[in-house]
């Protein structure tokens, strides 16, 4: 491709490939320092790089110069993609916590990809990505891999937005699951995170809103057409009432005067949330109730959410859970049929601190005994982050193993008809110590243990 087709100008500079980092130019690549404007220009030149597009001065013959990088980027991709979204709803999820559940459903009811936390996943095939929302670049790949599509979803972070990651990039929906206190260690306050969630729905044609939300009305003073689900009474999709069963649910729910029953296989009242906003985007995209119902029965069950992968004389249970809403909400729900819950638990190093004893402390409430444990501790000690998860605490139900397999396998050799719930990492493939990943999962984890009792 040529330059000239890309922004206004006239050299015949022809590239290959789009880069946004200068560690990944190859020669003929394009380069666009887009997260950092000047600093590794002169690297990406020095690779040989065919051009470079920036909006600050820079003399040299291969760098050009646009006004507005942050306007023309999106522009600019759509343009060496050929316009990849052009017949696709871009459907975004963003919320504290589930984000990935909501994105996993659409994907199922929808038949479509999604973008996320557990990869790009297309045509039953998962590729991993770095972010649970990717830079431009990426994004761009699986957008123009996604082009037969009619839906594609995807979960977009505050942390993307923070960090402008995806720009002024457009949605025709958006959907706001919840608000909690969490990423403060990102976002300094509780307002700097609201306002970059908030950015999502500037964006979005439709919001979906969780009406439930003490945060509603300023997320729908910030949208444009908006519909609600929720308990409350003036929800467009009006939640009346739920049974939550350990393998299944049901909810009765109101849609335009007109009460419908529906029997599914999430667990939790937070997926009866989850799924009336699935409902209603569905209805947004002008699907009939009737079709949508039927829909229902594609939903698989989410990896790393809830998932119970051992159902005999005891029940081990893997979670992603590593907010203290969502860790409350998982241990709620499985002491309603179970007293004798052993969980397995830690908090990540080099992030938001406040959260640890919070969850420390509902551990030890919710639980007969709690494995402490490592769980991405980066540069941290996990000893001290395990100090001030229980934060001296009179409670003595608990064991320290820093070894998250050992701790594992200590919990399934404790068990007697016990609820093991295996909580903060989910699907994850990696333990993150210092600033290096190795390989580390708990589902493997734990049937390695159990093939060898």
């Amino acid at each position: 491709m040529y330059l000239k087709d890309l922004i206004n100008t006239n050299s015949k500079i022809k590239f290959k490939n789009i880069k946004l980092n200068s560690k990944d130019i190859n020669k003929h690549d394009l380069f666009i320092p887009y997260y950092n404007r000047n600093n590794y220009i002169e690297d990406a030149l020095n690779k040989k790089c065919s051009c470079v597009i920036t909006d600050i001065n820079y003399n040299n013959k291969k760098v050009f110069k646009v006004n507005n990088l942050n306007k023309e980027i999106i522009n600019i991709f759509n343009k060496y993609y050929n316009y990849p979204l052009k017949n696709t709803n871009l459907i975004g999820v963003t919320g504290t916590d589930g984000k990935t559940t909501i994105a996993s459903i659409l994907k199922d009811m929808l038949n479509c990809p999604s973008i996320g936390t557990n990869g790009f996943i297309i045509n039953n095939k998962t590729y991993s990505l770095n972010n649970t929302t990717p830079s431009l670049d990426v994004l761009y790949n699986c957008f123009n891999k996604s082009r037969e599509y009619n839906n594609l979803v995807m979960e977009v972070s505050s942390e993307a937005y923070l960090t402008k990651r995806i720009g002024d990039l457009s949605f025709k929906i958006g959907i706001l699951s919840n608000i909690t206190r969490d990423h403060l260690d990102k976002h300094k306050t509780l307002k700097n995170y609201i306002d970059s969630k908030l950015e999502l729905f500037k964006h979005s044609k439709i919001s979906i809103l969780n009406r439930d939300s003490k945060y509603y009305n300023l997320f729908k003073n910030n949208s444009n057409k908006v519909l609600s689900y929720g308990f409350n009474k003036y929800s467009d999709l009006r939640i009346l009432s739920y049974k939550l069963y350990l393998n299944y649910s049901i909810i009765k729910f109101k849609y335009h005067n007109k009460i419908y029953k529906i029997k599914y296989n999430l667990v939790g009242k937070f997926n009866v949330y989850n799924l009336a906003a699935c409902i209603l985007t569905l209805i947004s995209l002008n699907y009939k109730l009737d079709d949508i119902i039927k829909r229902i029965n594609n939903i698989k069950q989410v990896p790393g959410r809830m998932d119970m992968i051992y159902n005999k004389e005891n029940k081990i249970i893997i979670d992603y859970a590593h907010t203290e809403e969502s860790t409350k909400n998982v241990l709620k729900f499985y002491k309603k049929f179970n007293n004798n819950i052993i969980t397995i638990v830690g908090c990540a190093g080099g992030r938001f601190k406040d959260k640890r004893k919070k969850i420390g402390k509902l551990v030890l409430k919710y639980s007969k005994l709690v494995i402490f444990t490592m769980d991405d501790p980066r540069y941290e000690d996990p000893n001290v982050i395990i100090k001030e998860m229980i934060n001296n605490s009179h409670k003595k139900n608990y064991l320290i193993e820093i070894n998250r397999k050992k701790a594992i396998e200590k919990a399934i050799k404790l068990a007697n008809n016990s609820i093991i719930l295996i909580l903060g990492k989910g699907c994850d493939n990696y333990m993150v110590i210092n600033d290096k990943k190795y390989f580390y999962n708990d589902y493997q984890a734990t049937f390695d243990i159990l093939n060898k009792l």
